[in-house]
């Protein structure tokens, strides 16, 4: 049987997993479209704003986060919710369906002072009709949401969580995903009191909060708005093994399917996201870094894997990796290693014997070639020389 990435995914039919994330990169409806003429499975509208006070933006407000060597691994933003008003969203919703019946239309709620259930209400019935395929439910937002009582603050409550899904749940048959933040107690329970007030799928993250950094001369945090600045979301491949952790022990908890989102660059990412659980994936940083076409790159990629290893859907291997995620305390202490540098690929830098030297056991020397030598009865086997060889020359081997 060939390989297919069409996926349903909590009641929607989708031609591939990959949605685009309630974000930048679907800031408006004309955006939306040209990413399904692009190729893309589905998209989450900019979360929606119940009056338009509480969506005024601030310039600049998106800031690259870059490594030492000045690449870029995430981006940080304190953008709101969309600044249109969601009477165009929900005309441009119903038009979207109309044009693109195949692709998943999801709309985000719901960025609002405080928690209003009419608000809720109203808006949920309002897309049900414009034909939405299901509703995102926004308790995950780090920034500006989170300081007016929405956003991540209800994704820290359980109660929270079960009242507004409730009143979403009962206006509406179609799906009801809520979107969980990263950094809060017991993300499992969160999960499972989603569910248990009627949730169909959890997403899980949005962005941390954060500051990029500061400003050494003038004092400012990036980015200056007019002299001052706020904390504000971190996205990109920075914030990757926080969200497979999450998605992980969100599927671990619950028995409804899992979205996941946070750091997919690539056709590799997704399938970790995947083999932890997540059977529909959701993309912003890698499209805000290059473009829309990344969608071909990833699906094609996606599809060779799956074909590589004989998968015929993305069922087949979604959650192949929670069984080998174990409590620390159940982890084997008798397995031991040593690190073993291959002389052929070592280049003679010596980081390893530096790290070694200071961070780890004093285990690593360099002979007068200046090829790395490890004293297998010093070496711990923790594996820091492995992860900072540029050369990719060492293995950890069994002792």
């Amino acid at each position: 049987m060939a390989s297919t990435l069409q996926v349903n995914f909590a009641g929607v039919s989708m031609p591939n997993p990959f949605m685009l994330s309630s974000a930048p990169p679907t800031t408006n409806v004309e955006m939306v479209a040209r990413c399904f003429e692009a190729g893309w499975g589905g998209a989450v509208l900019k979360t929606l704003a119940y009056t338009l006070s509480q969506a005024q933006n601030v310039n600049p407000r998106i800031t690259a986060v870059r490594s030492a060597d000045d690449q870029i691994i995430g981006f940080t933003n304190f953008e709101l919710g969309s600044p249109k008003h969601i009477e165009k969203w929900a005309q441009d919703t119903r038009w979207l369906k109309e044009r693109f019946p195949e692709h998943g239309v999801w709309v985000s709620l719901l960025h609002t002072e405080g928690l209003v259930e009419s608000q809720w209400r109203e808006v949920t019935r309002m897309f049900d009709q414009a034909g939405a395929d299901g509703f995102e439910l926004n308790f995950s937002c780090s920034h500006g949401m989170a300081e007016s009582g929405g956003g991540a603050t209800v994704g820290g409550n359980e109660e929270a969580i079960k009242m507004v899904t409730t009143w979403v749940r009962e206006e509406t048959r179609k799906p009801v995903m809520p979107k969980l933040p990263a950094i809060v107690q017991d993300i499992p329970g969160k999960a499972r009191a989603a569910q248990s007030a009627g949730a169909n799928a959890i997403a899980s993250i949005n962005t941390l909060n954060s500051l990029p950094g500061v400003d050494i001369h003038t004092f400012v945090p990036y980015p200056s708005v007019d002299g001052g600045s706020a904390f504000q979301g971190l996205s990109g491949a920075a914030v990757k093994p926080v969200a497979l952790r999450t998605v992980a022990q969100i599927a671990g908890a619950v028995d409804i399917p899992v979205s996941g989102i946070g750091g997919i660059y690539n056709w590799r990412d997704a399938v970790e996201f995947i083999l932890c659980g997540a059977s529909s994936l959701q993309v912003c940083s890698a499209v805000m870094h290059h473009g829309y076409r990344i969608i071909n790159d990833l699906t094609a990629g996606l599809l060779n894997y799956m074909e590589e290893m004989g998968f015929a859907t993305i069922s087949d291997f979604c959650g192949k990796a929670l069984p080998n995620i174990h409590r620390h305390n159940d982890l084997s202490r008798a397995y031991k290693l040593y690190s073993s540098p291959d002389p052929d690929k070592c280049v003679g830098c010596g980081r390893c014997a530096a790290v070694c030297a200071d961070s780890a056991y004093s285990a690593i020397h360099l002979d007068e070639d200046r090829r790395a030598i490890v004293d297998k009865e010093k070496c711990d086997g923790c594996g820091l020389c492995r992860g900072i060889c540029p050369a990719h020359a060492i293995s950890m081997q069994r002792k």
